[in-house]
């Protein structure tokens, strides 16, 4: 196939499905320089990363995703699954983020502009960054993913802002938020183990991020490095009350939670969390893992990813 020949994975029902209303917009952006574009848009689950197993199986050299968090998670799945397989390196991942949340686009440094994040995949620029794999809830033989993992509380807020009809991006998580403060969660117990460490804490979040931000507008991962070998992993250490949410949650915004003596941070190549109290709400790059599951183990796959930035 030429090597000027793009393929991309169009999800229409991203960002409430105002995807679908960008899908000429995206295929004359990329058509630029008669470049031939071969657009195959999804219409059902995890077709996003069956297009991406086969296209890599094929041998394309390049895929892109267009929408958002969920679009990409589903892409790089199938990407590395056939990479693997097959034993080479996966095709470059290109982004146009015109998603819910677009956190991985955001952390990537790549425009949510469509026509300028078109122009990024032709400059042709590319980094190799780690990915993550999970185990556990939906997923015993594991799913990879590039972003973050949220357990408890943000994933809660995540998941409803997912089931709103028709509002998206930040806005749906500040409605999700304000109506989870309105059924506050009680902490969860669970045991926590990394480094040969093992602990019992109660908490109602615990965060395992490779990129910086989550839910459109959290510094989950204030810190953290996509390139680095290492997840960078927070959890409140003991439980907060309602009436002490709303600073915390601004602490958040602005990424300096870890200045607070309610957080602990550590980083890990491999983390496990098992629940001794109380089912945890998991998601990885905003799709659901479980909505309450027992225990999940993480492990960071050092580059393995190479992204047009």
């Amino acid at each position: 196939m030429p090597e000027s020949e793009l393929f991309v994975i169009l999800n229409p029902y991203a960002g409430k499905g105002q995807a679908r209303k960008l899908e000429e917009k995206v295929r004359f952006c990329l058509s630029r320089g008669e470049r031939k574009v071969v657009l195959m848009k999804t219409e059902e689950e995890h077709e996003a990363e069956r297009l991406a197993w086969e296209a890599t199986m094929d041998g394309r050299k390049s895929i892109i995703a267009a929408g958002g968090d969920g679009t990409v998670n589903e892409v790089v799945n199938g990407m590395i699954k056939a990479s693997l397989e097959m034993g080479t390196p996966p095709p470059v991942l290109g982004v146009i983020p015109i998603g819910r949340g677009n956190d991985f686009a955001w952390g990537m440094g790549i425009p949510l502009d469509l026509e300028e994040a078109c122009t990024v995949v032709f400059a042709g620029k590319t980094k190799i960054i780690d990915a993550g794999k999970v185990y556990g809830g939906k997923y015993p033989d594991g799913r990879y993913f590039v972003n973050g993992l949220g357990v408890g509380f943000e994933p809660l807020v995540n998941f409803m802002a997912g089931d709103f009809k028709r509002l998206s991006g930040a806005p749906s998580y500040v409605l999700a938020l304000l109506k989870m403060l309105a059924r506050y969660p009680k902490p969860y117990r669970v045991e926590i183990n990394y480094d040969g460490r093992q602990r019992i804490v109660w908490t109602q979040q615990l965060s395992i991020s490779n990129g910086r931000r989550m839910g459109s507008m959290f510094l989950m991962g204030p810190d953290a490095l996509f390139d680095d070998g290492l997840f960078d992993v927070m959890w409140a250490k003991r439980p907060i009350s309602r009436r002490k949410i709303i600073p915390v949650i601004a602490s958040f915004l602005k990424g300096t939670q870890l200045k607070r003596a309610d957080f602990k941070m550590v980083r890990t190549k491999k983390f496990s969390v098992v629940a001794k109290r109380g089912l945890l709400p998991v998601h990885v790059d905003g799709e659901e893992v479980s909505r309450g599951c027992t225990e999940i183990s993480t492990e960071i796959l050092e580059g393995i990813l190479p992204v047009f930035v």
